[in-house]
């Protein structure tokens, strides 16, 4: 009874592991528009009449896009009165774009810690009711995940079943074609998130 538990054991962690490997390769994602702000092209069906247009906010920029500085911000109606003319936080680092299009406009702020709590008390100033303790989370996500991780490969490293196995194999071939270390990529990876 014992030998058919844990062979039946076997199989459903083998068959659970194909799942996830066979769901993860056909996992794909949307791609982000290249400049999300423009305006979209509505496509109108021959048979109905076109539905009327809400009037447009002329939105104008207030000044050039500088490298490290401030992404894109359109001023409306209303000045000082209208919550969406809440200056933005000076963010760090360069900016990038949504999507992977070379013609995109660079208008998004680098990912960073320090962008990350900029606008959090950005959205603070927008009326947002975001709790302190979000910014202690934040700070502490790096090593949070970084410990997670590593037990996870610790108890990888310990586990016998064929996607355990399979896993310690990919890593070994990683290790071997580009001479670094999963442990060094990672680590590194998570400082470099948690020192900018």
């Amino acid at each position: 009874m014992k030998k058919t538990s844990s062979r039946m054991t076997w199989c459903l962690k083998t068959l659970t592991s194909l799942a996830v490997i066979l769901a993860a390769s056909y996992v794909q994602a949307d791609p982000l528009p290249t400049d999300p702000w423009a305006a979209q092209q509505q496509e109108i069906s021959p048979v109905e009449p076109p539905a009327p247009q809400p009037s447009v906010i002329q939105v104008q920029q207030v000044g050039p896009i500088i490298y490290g500085s401030q992404p894109y911000q359109p001023t409306y109606e209303g000045g000082s009165d209208n919550i969406w003319n809440t200056k933005m936080p000076e963010f760090t680092g360069e900016m990038t774009t949504w999507g992977d299009s070379p013609n995109a406009k660079y208008n998004a702020p680098e990912v960073n810690m320090h962008n990350i709590l900029a606008i959090t008390q950005h959205l603070r100033n927008m009326g947002y009711n975001i709790p302190t303790s979000f910014e202690e989370r934040v700070k502490r996500a790096p090593s949070a995940v970084r410990s997670r991780i590593f037990k996870a490969m610790k108890d990888l490293r310990r586990q016998d079943d064929p996607f355990s196995a399979g896993a310690r194999f990919a890593l070994k071939q990683f290790e071997k074609e580009t001479g670094l270390s999963y442990e060094n990529l990672l680590g590194n990876s998570l400082n470099l998130l948690s020192a900018k």
